[in-house]
């Protein structure tokens, strides 16, 4: 606890020290690099006594519309350097004159996700207190600090204005003073400056020291009677700056110090985005009034080609420069009791005195010249040199291809000139006869170099370009035969494979897009070519053309050929067209197909016409020799008399067939007729297959005439005792048998020349139903039926 109180004081101690010596400074963020979210913050700070400043420093950042702390950062210590008062002689006495400046930085990573709000943020730094001599604000050795920037949200890109280096310089009471407040914006946006009342914040010499600053709104320091943020600094002319170029003016009426603040808004498209403030003080004081001799401007050296105006006094009045020359201009006298300092368009140059200054830029060039132990009156505007360039060429070698070229190609180099310029060329240091601004067809690798001459001004301007040529693909294209042939052949075009590089074909100069290989083969006539691409180097090739002419294949049609039978000798005449082709194939006699010695099948015939310019067609047909035609048929079928058989017969397909005769057929023409004839009948029948070839075959239809009863009745009243079966005598080798329910044989006889009797073994059978089977063995045919025995 002890250590924590013993550093906290010399905390204490050392931040009022500090804070009571603290003049000014400011605070700003700009981006970093070429990502989107990355920044550096950067905090100034000016102060009137040399000692060691703190390594860090705290800034934050709060969102704009209700003051919320978004993030602290801790930048640290990156410039301490001394800003001497620039007319330290002007006074007598000696007032404080070690001015020291020092810049603390810190890059930070925002990200947009959490600076999106369109209000904006605002990032701070805050401290107490101020100097103590200061003589514009009340309380001035308690009122605080507060340095304070705006930005706009991450989705406007933008960086801060930069505020320059300060100029530290005393204001004379009675003489006009002026000094630079210009900011730099890398945004190229609209600054606009204005002067405003310092924030003195939330803290005091009786509060804390807050490691990290509070939030705003921010109070305002305090004016003292007859000062604001107009009146700063009062005078006949009270400090005042240009809106425009940020240029400080005074010319005060009483000494001291005073404070005073100066707002930089940056807008862009009307709408303000942004601002920084920039605290600083000014010491007013009695200065020492000496006459200065007049300063006049001589020029100590220069290139060859500048021009100079001279005034009869010896002053260089103006100096013609051509971009890339150089001139010395210096002080007319060298005398050691003056101490010399250059401005640029009223800017001063260097803070170190020299009598002579080199310039290679155009400006108003002017010399502040002053007494080095005293202080008297500048001359500083009245005499000035303006430096202007002269009438320069310019010279880009620009190629009128992507370099390097390849060797295939060529390209041409050129510069813009003007009227009265002349030009020369050089390859590899040696002169090019051409001079004219264009270098036409270049084809050789080196270095090219232009020198262009303005005739008038005598610049000269001068560039070189490397020209790097690389090798190019071979295209050698070749073809596997004639160039000329049938569309119903093929050539195939190629070029040596490699897997290095694209091929493309072209088609009468048009590229076909899908062949991309190293081979292709033409469907069509045509002025055929190919590009060769080298995927590393892109340098393409393109080959010589190869004309390709395809002749039609005549379209040739051969009529089809009608299908004959083995059986007959046929000579079909065949027809082809155009006519004057060529039959060919077995069976093929000239012009005509003969089956003579052909067994059955099928035999194709070609014919083949060839067009007078040598293309040939051709087309096939298939001539068929039919076998005979088959078909079964049974060669006998029986039927009682008065009933029908089915005459079932096996055809080849779509052949036809006729039954003769057509007596008891109920169809002479069906395959499968149904006969029912009257006695016994032979059916004969003719087929005739789809190819037209001739089948015989017959049937004979066996006309059964018997007469069997269904009963009997052997009652010994000698009345139908017997089995009677009319017609059975024309059967002598039939087989008769009945059968009782049972299945048991009780009657059987081979021929039937004796009637059954209705007895088993000498006894009778039951009454009843029995069942027979009689077998034709002459026709070969079996009769069954029912048979009753009634007594």
């Amino acid at each position: 606890m002890k250590c924590l109180i013993t550093c906290g004081l010399v905390l204490l101690i050392w931040s009022k020290t500090w804070a009571n010596h603290l003049m000014g400074g400011d605070i700003s963020i700009t981006k970093r690099g070429t990502s989107p979210n990355t920044f550096t913050i950067t905090l100034t700070l000016v102060y009137d006594q040399v000692q060691s400043p703190e390594d860090k420093a705290f800034v934050s950042i709060f969102r704009k519309n209700d003051h919320t702390r978004m993030d602290n950062f801790t930048l640290t210590r990156v410039v301490e350097q001394a800003l001497p008062y620039q007319n330290a002689s002007c006074i007598n006495g000696t007032p404080s004159t070690k001015i020291s400046y020092i810049k603390y930085e810190a890059n930070v990573t925002l990200l947009p996700s959490n600076y999106n709000h369109p209000s904006g943020y605002y990032l701070a730094w805050e401290e107490c207190c101020r100097n103590n001599n200061v003589l514009n604000i009340q309380a001035n050795a308690g009122a605080g600090l507060v340095f304070y920037c705006e930005i706009p949200p991450l989705t406007t890109p933008n960086s801060s204005p930069q505020f320059v280096t300060p100029q530290v310089k005393f204001a004379c009471i009675g003489k006009n003073f002026e000094a630079s407040f210009a900011a730099t914006d890398l945004d190229g946006d609209e600054l606009r400056y204005s002067l405003v009342t310092p924030l003195a914040g939330n803290t005091d010499q009786g509060g804390t020291f807050p490691s990290i600053p509070n939030a705003g709104p921010y109070r305002k320091a305090t004016w003292n009677a007859g000062y604001d943020s107009t009146r700063a600094i009062t005078g006949t002319v009270p400090l005042k700056i240009d809106s425009r170029t940020g240029q400080l003016a005074l010319n005060p009426s009483q000494m001291g110090t005073y404070v005073f603040a100066v707002k930089c808004e940056e807008w862009r498209n009307g709408s303000k985005i942004g601002e920084v403030r920039r605290e600083f003080f000014i010491n007013v004081v009695d200065c020492i009034s000496t006459q200065v001799t007049p300063a006049y401007i001589n020029l100590k050296d220069g290139s060859p080609s500048i021009t100079f105006d001279l005034q009869p006094n010896g002053h260089v009045q103006t100096v013609g420069l051509c971009k890339g020359d150089s001139v010395v201009l210096k002080a007319d006298d060298e005398n050691p009791r003056w101490s010399y300092q250059w401005l640029k368009n009223g800017q001063l140059i260097s803070t170190t005195p020299t009598i002579s200054l080199a310039i290679k830029e155009e400006g108003v060039y002017s010399m502040v010249k002053r007494f080095k132990e005293s202080c008297g009156a500048e001359d500083s505007t009245t005499n000035t040199t303006k430096v202007n360039f002269k009438l320069s060429p310019n010279a880009a070698i620009t190629s009128s291809r992507p370099l390097p070229i390849c060797s295939s190609d060529s390209t041409n180099l050129s510069v813009t000139v003007t009227p009265n310029t002349l030009v020369e060329w050089r390859f590899n240091g040696t002169v090019l006869p051409n001079i004219d601004n264009v270098l036409a067809h270049v084809k050789q690798g080196g270095l090219y170099k232009v020198k262009i001459t303005d005739n008038i001004s005598r610049c000269t301007a001068t560039d070189s370009l490397l020209v790097k040529s690389i090798t190019s693909p071979l295209a050698q294209l070749m073809i596997s035969g004639a160039a000329t042939f049938c569309s119903n052949d093929s050539v195939k075009l190629f070029i040596a494979p490699n897997n290095a590089y694209n091929f493309v074909w072209f088609k009468d100069n048009f590229p076909l897009v899908q062949a991309l290989g190293n081979e292709f083969r033409p469907r069509e006539s045509g002025q055929y070519s190919v590009s060769v691409e080298d995927t590393a180097s892109k340098c393409l090739t393109h080959s010589s053309t190869i004309n390709v002419v395809i002749q039609p294949t005549p379209q040739v049609t051969l009529d089809s050929i009608p299908s004959v039978c083995t059986a007959s000798l046929q000579a079909i005449t065949l027809n082809g067209f155009p006519e004057g082709g060529i039959y060919s194939g077995t069976g093929v006699v000239g012009n005509r197909f003969v089956s003579a010695n052909l067994s059955s099948g099928s035999y194709p015939v070609t014919y083949t016409y060839t067009s007078p310019e040598g293309c040939t067609g051709k087309a096939t047909k298939v001539a068929f020799i039919a076998p005979p035609p088959r078909f079964s048929i049974p060669s006998k079928l029986v039927v009682l008399k008065g009933d029908s058989v089915k005459i079932n017969t096996s055809l080849p397909l779509n052949a036809s067939i006729s039954w003769f005769p057509s007596t008891g057929l109920n169809n002479d023409q069906a395959p499968q007729p149904t006969a029912s004839p009257e006695r016994t009948t032979t059916y004969y029948a003719t087929l005739i297959s789809a190819q037209g070839c001739v089948a015989e075959g017959e049937v004979t239809v066996v006309v059964i005439n018997l007469d069997i009863p269904n009963g009997f009745t052997p009652n010994h009243d000698s009345a139908n005792e017997t089995w009677e079966i009319s017609g059975i005598f024309e059967y002598p080798n039939c087989v008769v048998e009945v059968f009782n329910r049972w299945g048991n044989l009780v009657f059987s006889s081979k021929g039937y020349e004796t009637p059954w009797d209705g007895t088993w073994n000498g006894q009778p059978v039951p009454v009843g139903a029995y069942y027979y089977q009689i077998y034709l063995r002459e026709v070969d045919f079996k009769l069954t039926g029912t048979l009753n025995i009634i007594r």
